[in-house]
């Protein structure tokens, strides 16, 4: 298990209710100068049907991000991304992908990071939130901390594998993600009281526009992602259900029911 620490964690104390995937890159940077570089992350993620959200921070007052759909077996390749780098050996970089969909039982992540410009290596973690089992009668609980996905070797290659814990987000929640970036444009710093962030005006508009138009395609699916979450979280129980007293089951049902009325 993992527990973040940086010095200055900026937006990741406000994605623990969210499930996603954290990336530690590192660069070596040789010539121990300050400059700024290019790079790419290329994704193959089989097995999972939605949205994907990226996010990282390039320097001190900025934030990029950006939203992918993406259907089952698709890879693709996230370009032109930017770092400055400092005049430290090693650069560090929190690069964060939040899924938004559904995951089938059998999935497969490749996940690379390329530059022409320096080496670069990374460690992944994901994080599964404490959302669905959250009151105090709750049995089962899922420890907010992040687990480190280690690479898999067979004939395919190396490539990662989520714990049954982990799974796509509602894609309703995009919205309070999107509110979330727009909170984040408002605030200023205590010190000089000016934006802690480059303005994202542009950017979050954009992420609007694309999120109405991949919501709507995705409403048009003939089973509702709210209701495949709601099995998979019955199929949990059920393959639970015998080391569970009465008052337990009763207990998860509860949650599931609160929860997903909640949604309405």
């Amino acid at each position: 298990m993992f527990n973040l620490k940086r010095d200055t964690p900026w937006f990741f104390q406000y994605l623990e209710n969210y499930y996603h995937v954290f990336l530690d890159v590192r660069f070596n940077n040789g010539a121990n100068i300050q400059k700024n570089v290019k790079f790419s992350v290329e994704i193959n993620l089989q097995g999972f049907e939605g949205l994907l959200f990226y996010m990282y921070k390039p320097e001190i007052k900025k934030i990029k991000f950006n939203l992918y759909r993406h259907s089952a077996d698709q890879a693709y390749t996230i370009e032109n991304l930017d770092l400055i780098l400092t005049k430290g050996r090693i650069n560090p970089l929190d690069f964060v992908i939040i899924p938004f969909g559904y995951f089938k039982d059998e999935h497969q992540f490749n996940l690379d990071i390329r530059s022409k410009e320096v080496e670069s290596s990374f460690d992944l973690y994901a994080w599964a939130p404490s959302n669905l089992y959250k009151h105090v009668k709750s049995v089962i609980r899922i420890a907010n901390q992040y687990s480190e996905l280690i690479p898999i070797d067979d004939y395919r290659g190396f490539y990662f594998q989520f714990s049954s814990s982990f799974k796509g987000n509602e894609t309703g929640r995009l919205f309070d993600l999107i509110n979330l970036l727009v909170d984040l444009d408002k605030v200023v710093d205590e010190i000089d009281n000016s934006p802690l962030f480059e303005a994202m005006d542009s950017e979050i508009k954009s992420l609007v526009s694309k999120s109405n138009e991949f919501l709507f395609e995705l409403c048009q699916r003939s089973v509702p992602l709210d209701i495949k979450n709601i099995l998979r979280e019955l199929e949990r129980l059920k393959f639970n259900i015998d080391s569970l007293s009465k008052e337990e089951i009763f207990n998860w049902l509860d949650d599931l029911i609160t929860y997903y009325s909640q949604r309405r």
